[in-house]
């Protein structure tokens, strides 16, 4: 990677990586108090609709931002910037037309879907106290359908700040809408169905001014730039534009759509498995169902929501890299990115895991929900690790044109899953925490296969350093982070002097066993002074 291109992607990457931990931070402002005011069984009707909307938005959406992003890198690198222009109009199209069928399809959810279901199977899609819900976030999916078309063609400019800036508004209108609205609903005494409908809200309405903005940026940059002339002509219809989109969109949607299958699986089986022991009432399997998916899945998505940025940002250098034959700087693009995951995501897995108890009942008060959640937790936040890796690996195998080799691969996760969910919540004592091992399973054997098939196709394999140094770090912090943590009373004060601890132990170490060389970090903005500060050779 030349130092111009280096500088891009990690420009981008940071641009996207400090947007998004804005946005986690915005998320818990959010969804902390929210879970805390409207309870357990309010929040399993807000995590079931907004599993329905995840399903629609990532039919609508997954893909083509990505095959946006590539197909106008591709083009602007070969100087066919004509062709990048019709590209996008091809596109914005593609995208508000799925978009409205997705909200079409969403407002019928409660009549159609419920129906292939049976009541077993369906405890969550049969009850009608999820309609408010759906209903007030239909017209999300076609706003975030349209803002997801602007993404791509600014990406594919490797302009990554009108993403950030629209997720940020997004993520401000879910805090302050939402949570209004669910305040108010709560002080004048509607059901609970409504309060959960208000607080979903938020995203509709976040996600028609993330599109307003978008298109705002869009028109400004477009007045503002001049022509640019062709090095190359390419005269391609608008036919061949769509099916090219499609051959790409396609196959990461449908890989997407498996990822979203894991937490569809969870929706339909943690219920109905449960409900299998005997023990429990539907309204309180829904409850359980809520504790899950909002303490300790929403724990568990907080690394993998921070580097995705990251999926963003090497898309289009990949795509380049590779239109243009240039192995060598694919390589060392590959190798920086998956360095950088490991390096962050390791650690963050294992300290979630160590400190779940004391952070699920400090963030959402101590009880029995922080407790249940707290044993999932510290299980499923192993899966946060293979997660960041296997999405990183996905989005380089579809950057290089192989885009159903991870549809596969997220399958056999999927189906394995599948069956750990199905035998192990059935187990009186292990319940949430089989859905949490399930998930594991899933997401390390994605890992494993797409990592395998990029040293297959490319001969791309890392050195074992890249792995094993900032895991030999991560286990030294870990044991200082349990062992800082048991010594220390007081959850607020533990949990800060740990984590601390903990984070100055793993720099450390990491530095000392060469896990993080000058040549790393040079490729950070002001890599030069950071290597420099930290004396790194």
């Amino acid at each position: 990677m030349t130092k111009k291109e280096s500088n891009t992607f990690f420009k981008g990457a940071l641009i996207l990586a400090v947007s998004n931990i804005l946005i986690k931070i915005i998320g818990a402002v959010f969804k902390i108090p929210l879970t805390r005011i409207v309870g357990d069984y309010a929040m399993g009707l807000y995590n079931t609709a907004y599993t329905y909307y995840t399903i629609l938005l990532t039919i609508a959406t997954a893909g083509l931002p990505i095959a946006i992003s590539k197909m106008i890198s591709e083009s602007r690198a070969l100087g066919k910037y004509s062709l990048a222009k019709r590209i996008f109009r091809m596109a914005l199209l593609t995208c508000a037309a799925l978009g409205l069928f997705g909200t079409v399809v969403m407002l019928l959810a409660p009549s159609v879907l419920g129906k292939f279901f049976p009541a077993a199977y369906g405890v969550l899609f049969n009850n009608p106290d999820t309609i408010e819900s759906l209903w007030a976030l239909a017209p999300a999916v076609l706003f975030i359908s349209v803002a997801a078309a602007f993404r791509g063609y600014f990406q594919g400019h490797n302009d990554m700040l009108p993403t950030a800036l629209s997720q940020l508004t997004e993520a401000l209108c879910r805090l302050f809408v939402g949570l209004a609205l669910a305040y108010l609903f709560i002080k004048i005494g509607l059901a609970q169905k409504f309060i959960a409908a208000g607080a979903i809200f938020g995203i509709t309405f976040g996600t028609l001014l993330s599109a307003l903005l978008l298109f705002g940026i869009f028109l400004y940059r477009k007045k503002k730039a001049g022509n640019e002339l062709d090095a190359l002509q390419d005269d391609r219809s608008g036919k061949t534009i769509f099916n090219n989109l499609m051959s790409i969109a396609v196959p990461v949607t449908i890989g997407a759509l498996v990822i979203n299958l894991t937490n569809f699986i969870d929706t339909i089986m943690i219920p109905s498995r449960l409900l299998s022991i005997g023990e429990y009432t539907r309204d309180r399997v829904t409850e359980l169902y809520g504790i899950y998916t909002s303490y300790a899945v929403s724990m568990f998505n907080l690394v993998p929501n921070v580097l995705i940025s990251i999926n963003a940002s090497i898309t289009p250098v990949v795509a380049a890299a590779y239109a243009r034959e240039d192995k060598k700087e694919l390589h060392s693009t590959l190798t920086s990115a998956i360095r950088l995951v490991i390096i962050i995501s390791a650690p963050a897995a294992v300290g979630i895991s160590v400190l779940s108890q004391p952070i699920l009942s400090l963030l959402f008060g101590v009880g029995e929900s922080a407790n249940i959640a707290a044993g999932a937790l510290s299980i499923l936040s192993f899966g946060s690790l293979f997660l960041c890796i296997s999405s990183l690996a996905s989005t380089i195998l579809q950057s290089l044109g192989k885009a159903s080799i991870p549809v596969y691969n997220m399958l056999i996760g999927a189906g394995l899953k599948l069956l750990a969910n199905f035998f192990l919540i059935a187990i009186p004592g292990v319940e949430l925490l089989g859905a949490a091992i399930g998930t594991v399973i899933c997401y390390a054997v994605i890992a494993i296969l797409n990592l395998a098939y990029l040293a297959k196709f490319i001969g791309f394999k890392p050195s074992l350093s890249t792995y094993l140094r900032p895991l030999i770090a991560t286990v030294v912090m870990g044991a200082i982070a349990f062992f800082v943590c048991n010594l220390i009373s007081g959850i607020f004060i533990s949990i800060v002097v740990s984590i601390g601890t903990a984070a100055i132990g793993y720099g450390v170490v990491l530095i000392a066993i060469g896990g993080i060389t000058r040549e790393d970090v040079k490729l950070l903005p002001k890599g030069e002074k950071i290597a420099n500060l930290l004396r790194l050779k």
